[in-house]
């Protein structure tokens, strides 16, 4: 159920950057990205209060508000179609506004979810499928949309399409959502009551580790929703169409999940965290920068596609790991806390990159003849040449993972809370065994001798 509206979310974020051009063509020119670019901006605002109503009204009460509004701003984004020019963009980007709001309640959620319905072996990897969900929609966006739009008409069908999933998503968790936690808590830590938000805030804000993780892993995930929202216009200046971009970004993620997969299962084992984020991190960067490099010259698809496939493997493994450690970090903050601020850090730095990079991007003068920007119905769309764009980028890129390399160390507060907890409940259980001992013996030399 929850992988339902994450991917119906995801996707109606996502859906018109594959196919930006033709979007321009039906909403106006130069709007495309501001389907993207509303969802980063309603959610810092929206994520406080997300924030608060995890912790205050439990699961149920977040995936309910998260349905229905998701449900809500697909209908209205849907209803759009049918207006004419002068409205159609107001009314589509109040409805994506509406569906941003689900956003944060379904983000912050993973470790939430994980932390409170399993135990400290399952956790890792259930936080992995939690978040694995939303780059699933990024997947299915990648791959429909180039195929559904051919023309800027057939927005409708984009339209329509992400409707039906919001509100199929929207009744599941409206009837099959009853709890907000098990009978019995999974482990020792989801026994612990949790500290108040405030409280909670203020505590991660005092943790240098976890300070780390929310400027590095919310320029990682700001990265990867800037190349999710500027794939297309990377791309096309240098001949290659929507289609190879959806591509791109589609092996990207399939990429992820087996990244992400395995990291999740390897840390639940080995409680590996530190090390498996730093050297992923590391990895995840030189391909990174590889691949935005390639993007720049013409006819270099298979690298092209070998290179995001690759950063996808080793960029997304971090993603469940960090928020695990955020967790760790922070405990015995609440995990919708931890995990929300880390977001909120990402959707922020996604609105930087994404207008940065469109900033920098200058008009195409070499290599003009090669250009797949434009089409017919998308004449108004002006192809950039973004090498300087590239380079900021990647430095950034380098940046960051210096910073969690250097100055990231981490202690694992609940792990070791836990560890702690189970430590005595052995010594209880040896002690009360001694005593029994001691008790059977006393009883055995002091009974009477019977013939």
């Amino acid at each position: 159920m929850k992988a339902l509206l994450n991917n119906s979310n995801t996707m109606s974020w996502i859906a018109y950057a594959p196919v930006s051009n033709f979007a321009d063509g039906f909403y106006g020119a130069g709007m495309a990205n501001w389907f993207s670019l509303v969802y980063l901006i309603c959610t810092v605002p929206v994520g406080i209060v997300a924030m608060w109503a995890g912790q205050k009204f439990g699961l149920r009460t977040a995936i309910l508000i998260a349905a229905w509004t998701n449900g809500i701003g697909g209908l209205i984004r849907f209803g759009s179609s049918f207006l004419g020019d002068g409205l159609r963009f107001p009314v589509a980007i109040f409805g994506q506004a509406i569906a941003s709001v689900a956003y944060p309640f379904i983000m912050f959620l993973p470790t939430k979810v994980a932390g409170t319905w399993f135990p400290d072996k399952q956790r890792a990897i259930a936080t992995t499928i939690g978040v694995m969900s939303n780059p699933l929609g990024v997947l299915f966006a990648n791959l429909i949309s180039p195929a559904l739009v051919r023309s800027a008409n057939h927005i409708l069908y984009l339209n329509a399409l992400t409707f039906i999933l919001c509100t199929i998503a929207c009744l599941i968790a409206t009837v099959g959502v009853t709890r907000s936690e098990p009978k019995k808590p999974p482990t020792h830590s989801a026994s612990q009551a949790q500290m108040p938000f405030v409280e909670g805030l203020k505590k991660c804000f005092k943790s240098k580790a976890y300070m780390v993780l929310f400027l590095v892993m919310g320029g990682g995930i700001g990265m990867f929703n800037c190349l999710y929202t500027i794939m297309q216009q990377l791309l096309c200046p240098k001949g290659y169409d929507n289609v190879f971009s959806g591509i791109c970004c589609s092996l990207m993620i399939v990429g992820g999940v087996f990244g992400a997969t395995g990291a999740g299962i390897f840390v639940g084992r080995t409680k590996m965290y530190e090390e498996t984020m730093k050297v992923a991190m590391a990895l995840a960067v030189i391909a990174g920068v590889v691949f935005t490099q390639l993007a720049l010259h013409p006819h270099l698809q298979v690298w092209i596609a070998i290179t995001c496939f690759m950063f996808g493997v080793l960029g997304l493994a971090t993603y469940p790991v960090g928020l695990e450690l955020s967790a760790e970090c922070t405990f015995p903050v609440s995990e919708t806390t931890s995990t929300g601020l880390i977001v909120l850090s990402g959707q922020v730095q996604g609105f930087i990159f994404v207008v940065l990079m469109s900033l920098l991007g200058k008009p195409l003068t070499q290599d003009a003849h090669l250009q797949k920007c434009t089409a017919e119905d998308t004449k108004d769309v002006v192809p950039k040449d973004m090498t300087l764009a590239v380079l900021v980028f990647s430095g950034v890129a380098v940046l960051l993972v210096l910073i969690l390399i250097i100055t990231f160390k981490p202690k694992y507060r609940r792990l070791n809370m836990e560890k702690n907890a189970g430590n005595k409940q052995a010594a209880g259980a040896k002690g009360k065994d001694d005593q029994g001992g001691v008790e059977l013996s006393t009883i055995s030399r002091s009974a009477p001798k019977t013939v």
